[in-house]
């Protein structure tokens, strides 16, 4: 019986190429697998990265309450947080131009509650009586507009 077996040897390479298919298939699984794996994970820390930073912006809430102006182009902004957390005043825009000279109050955390004075010189000359953009950003990107007559 066994030398029936091994008399007919035309079947034993399609047996062993049918094992050597089954191996790259599984093998080729296995590497789409763990590939998708690290890609999941990657996209999953980005999108709750993502989400957390929109719910602090949600909580983060602040207002211009005053502007007065100093000197020739000496601006004063009082900033009031009125959110449920800290924040800090990254950039202010007069009519779109970015303040570049700051005397005081950038980058100085606001806590829940505080008012904050941020002081600068104006990118544009101010004229008096004519209005005036003011955009106050924090670092989390919220913003608050006010416009202001000189």
């Amino acid at each position: 019986m066994t030398r029936s077996l091994f008399r007919n040897k035309r079947g034993v390479g399609e047996v062993i190429a049918s094992l050597m298919m089954v191996l790259i298939v599984s093998v080729a699984g296995v590497i789409v697998y763990s590939y998708s794996l690290g890609t999941s994970a990657s996209s999953s820390s980005f999108f709750q990265l993502e989400a957390s930073q929109k719910e602090e912006r949600a909580r983060e809430r602040f207002s211009i309450i005053a502007v007065w102006w100093d000197t020739v182009s000496q601006l004063n902004l009082t900033v009031l947080n009125y959110g449920k957390i800290e924040l800090v005043i990254d950039a202010v825009y007069i009519n779109g131009t970015a303040v570049s000279t700051y005397s005081s109050g950038d980058g100085v955390p606001i806590g829940t509650g505080e008012l904050i004075c941020v002081r600068f010189t104006s990118p544009v000359p101010i004229v008096n009586r004519q209005t005036y953009e003011i955009l106050a950003v924090s670092r989390r990107g919220s913003k608050n507009v006010v416009f202001w007559k000189a």
